[in-house]
């Protein structure tokens, strides 16, 4: 199920560590509709390790969510002011079941330049695309260096192409963006691509259908910051998140027998096996 040679390590952890020592995530996103995906990202960012995670969400998804997520911090406050606070050693995702309503568009870009002063990478997810590719320049307005992470049909939108052109060459397209648009991308889907403005990139091998469910890209955002927040470089941190969010459904898959009923829920529980293998 898992290849031998393990591409980029995990996080180095001093045993007498604290939570500082392990950075923080801060997730902004969650709507009526959608209050699980931030959640879903929040755990898994603790889940790949990082000290502390700052929920930035409307109060409806605090008052579903808290009570299942009682290790989370929640700022209902933030989220209103639409400004991301500052926190040391800090990760912004921004995205996961944010919406696309009018009034959260018009707190996007307050809320990723606020990011920008305060966290040491920024990752876009989801709703956070949907809202920049309204945008024929929105690539212009970002800071440099984010990790975005389009599904093809975010892609799509970002692009301004379509979802078969997105898929013929996803390898060659994806590099050509993360140098265009000075942003690291992973393009998710069968083959996850991860590209460098610098103009390197990895394809991964794995292919399952144990991945494709609602809440499997929030929970890929949530690992990737967690492993930044700890210290890997924003590409490692990017790469390796893929790579254990990929095994976390081979896992699944794998327990059930199946891979029609694995949930992202599941991959959150397989997360502390798949990391413990991958560190042997």
């Amino acid at each position: 199920m898992e290849p031998n040679v393990r591409l980029v390590s995990l996080p180095e952890r001093a045993e007498d560590g604290n939570k500082g020592s392990f950075g923080c995530v801060t997730v902004v996103g969650g709507c009526e509709n959608y209050p699980g995906a931030a959640i879903l990202c929040g755990k898994a960012a603790y889940r790949a390790g990082c000290g502390l995670v700052e929920m930035i969400v409307p109060e409806i998804v605090r008052t579903i969510g808290a009570p299942g997520f009682t290790e989370a911090v929640w700022n209902c406050k933030a989220f209103e002011e639409g400004m991301v606070p500052e926190r040391r050693n800090c990760v912004t995702v921004i995205g996961p079941g944010l919406g696309t309503a009018a009034e959260t568009a018009a707190k996007l870009p307050s809320l990723i330049n606020s990011a920008a002063m305060f966290s040491k990478l920024i990752v876009l997810d989801a709703d956070a695309l949907n809202l920049l590719s309204r945008d024929s320049g929105w690539y212009e307005t970002l800071p440099s260096g984010c990790v975005l992470t389009p599904h093809p049909g975010e892609m799509s939108r970002l692009c301004g192409m379509s979802v078969a052109e997105i898929q013929e060459n996803r390898a060659k397209l994806a590099l050509a963006k993360a140098v265009e648009w000075h942003q690291i991308v992973l393009l998710k889907g069968a083959h996850t691509v991860i590209a460098s403005p610098d103009g390197f990139y990895v394809v991964l091998p794995y292919a399952t259908s144990a991945l494709s469910m609602a809440g499997s890209g929030d929970v890929l955002s949530g690992i990737i910051a967690g492993f930044a927040a700890q210290g890997k470089p924003d590409f490692d941190a990017a790469w390796l998140g893929a790579e254990i969010h990929a095994r976390a459904g081979l896992w699944a898959a794998e327990k059930f027998g199946n891979s029609y009923s694995v949930m992202a829920g599941d991959l959150l529980n397989a997360l502390p096996e798949v990391i413990t293998n991958y560190a042997r």
